[in-house]
């Protein structure tokens, strides 16, 4: 009796590379200050240097948090830029 010869087993394809992941053009970092100067939240001359440091330590979310809270809240009065934020900050 014959022995059947041996299945070969499938020849495995060498992994195809993958494409090196495209970059983006990375957007120069803006600190908190700037985007809540910015969007109107606080006012520059009102800040205090130890403010700005406490401020810039704020995570992406709390600062998110109060630009959406100045959009709600609307625009101070004008003339009266010591009643902005209308909020603490």
């Amino acid at each position: 009796m014959k022995k059947a010869p041996a299945k070969k087993a499938a020849a495995k394809k060498p992994a195809a590379k993958k494409a090196p992941a495209k970059k983006t053009a990375a957007k120069p970092k803006v600190s908190n200050i700037d985007r809540l100067v910015a969007a109107g939240v606080i006012h520059q001359d009102h800040v205090s240097d130890h403010n700005v440091q406490v401020i810039n330590k704020f995570s992406a979310l709390e600062v998110s948090a109060l630009l959406n809270l100045r959009k709600k809240m609307g625009t101070a009065p004008e003339g009266k830029d010591h009643l902005r934020p209308n909020f603490p900050v």
